[in-house]
């Protein structure tokens, strides 16, 4: 399992990456660079290795005697499959091969829900999920 401080890494390089690219979407121009492009793909790759690290933290509470863990996990996995669900829609519309910006203000005002969605996603596994199951750990 990948400790909890190696987790509190990605998530804190996952909100770095959404803020810079944030910032760099805000200028038409620098959506068609291959570095902003590079960046996203990152931000990607990030989320995604992320996503597939919780599984151990999912397993953690779900494996354990307490319900309340087993709701909390399964909750998280539900969130995180719709999560994955609305990256999936964003990416297919916006990101085939690079960025394809047909509508700037379209591409900044979804990009910038799509940050705000995976931020309180990391930030409720900072706060929720990430504690319950080092207590639980640390109980077993």
């Amino acid at each position: 399992m990948v400790s909890f401080d190696e987790l509190h890494e990605q998530n804190h390089q996952i909100a770095e990456l959404a803020k810079t690219l944030s910032y760099l979407f805000q200028d038409r121009e620098m959506c068609d660079t291959g570095i902003t492009c590079e960046l996203f793909e990152r931000y990607r790759d990030k989320f995604n290795e992320h996503m597939n690290n919780n599984k151990a933290v999912y397993s953690t509470l779900l494996n354990n005697n307490d319900h309340s863990g087993r709701n909390v996990a399964e909750r998280f996995i539900e969130g995180e499959k719709e999560i994955k669900r609305l990256f999936k829609t964003y990416a297919d519309k916006w990101c085939k091969n690079g960025l394809h910006i047909g509508d700037h203000a379209e591409f900044v005002k979804e990009t910038d829900e799509m940050f705000d969605l995976v931020w309180n996603r990391i930030q409720a596994e900072s706060e929720q999920l990430y504690p319950l199951a080092r207590s639980q750990r640390d109980a077993a």
